[in-house]
């Protein structure tokens, strides 16, 4: 007997498998769930900014002077840029949260299923070799997105199908949404904080020479 048919190996290997994914999974899902931290971190960003620039706007006669035509311009154009960078932030960390919940709530849902069909699949196998009968246990995963695809949109229907097919064999697929999504909105709500920076700098700077 050929020992990669040996079940006892197989069943190793696939032990192993799941437990190195399962880590990985974790890892990912930690990652992932700091978003919360830093949307609050961007959204305070955010707040300054809105006051700042309103500040700017109904005192201009008053700030003018010191900051000169020019000065101001540049000042409320890097503000506004900063705004701008933070409402993509705020995407990037909508769309975490909701990748995150939909993969919470799927776990709950599908768990029990998973466990019955497990537990059925084990007897009706069972049943099978007494009787001498071949029978196909395996869930389709094309019978399921057929299904879920029925009530959408055919660009929706395209877009799944697509995604399947880049995606297919990946067991972290899902995960990787979040934890790209969580990247993209550090990314931004670092370049908003830094958008911040450079206008008090550039508000100091025309103080000063002027």
């Amino acid at each position: 007997m050929d020992k990669s048919d040996d079940p006892l190996l197989e069943w190793n290997r696939l032990n192993n498998e799941n437990a190195e994914q399962g880590f990985v999974s974790g890892m990912f899902q930690s990652m992932s769930e700091t978003s919360p931290i830093v949307d609050k971190f961007s959204m305070w960003l955010f707040a300054g900014t809105g006051a700042t620039g309103a500040l700017l706007i109904s005192q201009i006669q008053s700030v003018l002077p010191y900051l000169s035509k020019i000065g101001f311009l540049i000042c409320l154009a890097i503000l506004v840029i900063s705004a701008v960078t933070g409402f993509i932030a705020k995407f990037y960390a909508l769309r975490c949260e909701i990748q995150n919940s939909v993969q919470r709530r799927l776990s709950e849902l599908l768990q029990p299923i998973l466990d019955k069909h497990a537990n059925d699949k084990d007897q009706i196998q069972e049943i099978a070799e007494q009787n001498g009968i071949e029978v196909d246990t395996e869930i389709k995963l094309s019978n399921i997105i057929e299904e879920f695809s029925k009530p959408l949109p055919f660009w929706v229907k395209w877009l799944i199908k697509r995604q399947i097919e880049q995606k297919s064999g990946d067991r972290q697929a899902g995960l990787h949404i979040a934890v790209k999504a969580h990247t993209a909105q550090l990314g931004w709500t670092f370049i908003q904080a830094t958008l911040f920076l450079l206008f008090m700098l550039a508000a100091t700077y025309f103080a000063y020479r002027t």
